[in-house]
């Protein structure tokens, strides 16, 4: 009796221990676009007062709109690209809103094109080079970055990234390809396609293959 006693008793320790290994980690924030949830949070960078930022906004020796951002938005995680050389870097403020950030932006680079703020995102379009603002997943105070040349937005985006924003021929126009939206529908239909910045790291050409990477908190998602 006594032996089935401990028996008892060991089986429950196991158990215990059992669901404690199976306890949820915290990776991060899934992306509605991949089809997955949960990966890795992603730890903010620190930034300097505000204050501190508009006069560097201001700083008449930023010559173009990638530099302006580089220079005084903390990076937080570069995506390579389906090519050699293309690549998206994000970068993150809790200072700023979507609307101070594109208007503080517009006001010293007008774009060639400029989205409506929709969702929690809005995208201004330069000669090769877009740029999206988008509210993190993780914290609705702070607003991913994210510029891409024109370059990694063909060979990478999935047209439905902008849906409700700029209407097919636009890009069209801008990526300078002929039908780029359908013809890039075929390949995402295929392979899978970038879906911007969010849970998990894109893995170009491998639909639904996200992987995370270390001192970040995801990369895009895949969409179709």
């Amino acid at each position: 009796m006594r032996g089935v006693f401990i028996l008892i008793i060991l089986s429950f320790v196991t158990l215990s221990g059992c669901s404690q290994g199976l306890q949820p980690f915290d990776e991060g924030i899934g992306d509605s676009n991949s089809g997955m949830s949960g990966s890795r949070t992603y730890t903010f960078p620190e930034e300097p007062p505000k204050e501190e930022m508009l006069e560097q906004i201001k700083n008449k020796k930023n010559t173009s709109p990638e530099e302006l951002v580089s220079s005084v938005f903390p990076l937080l995680d570069v995506v390579e690209g389906s090519s050699s050389n293309q690549e998206a870097r994000i970068y993150v403020t809790q200072q700023f809103t979507i609307q101070e950030l594109t208007t503080s932006l517009t006001d010293a680079f007008p774009p060639d094109k400029e989205s409506e703020l929709k969702d929690g995102k809005q995208i201004l379009i330069y000669p090769e080079q877009f740029i999206s603002f988008k509210e993190s997943e993780q914290d609705e105070d702070a607003v991913l970055i994210e510029l891409a040349s024109d370059r990694f937005v063909r060979d990478n985006y999935s047209p439905n990234y902008f849906n409700g924003f700029f209407a097919l021929w636009v890009l069209d126009e801008v990526l300078d390809v002929d039908d780029w939206g359908k013809k890039r529908k075929r390949i995402c239909a295929s392979s899978g396609c970038y879906g911007g910045y969010s849970s998990s790291k894109y893995r170009p050409g491998q639909a639904g293959s996200l992987r995370g990477s270390s001192g970040r908190g995801g990369g895009p998602g895949t969409g179709k």
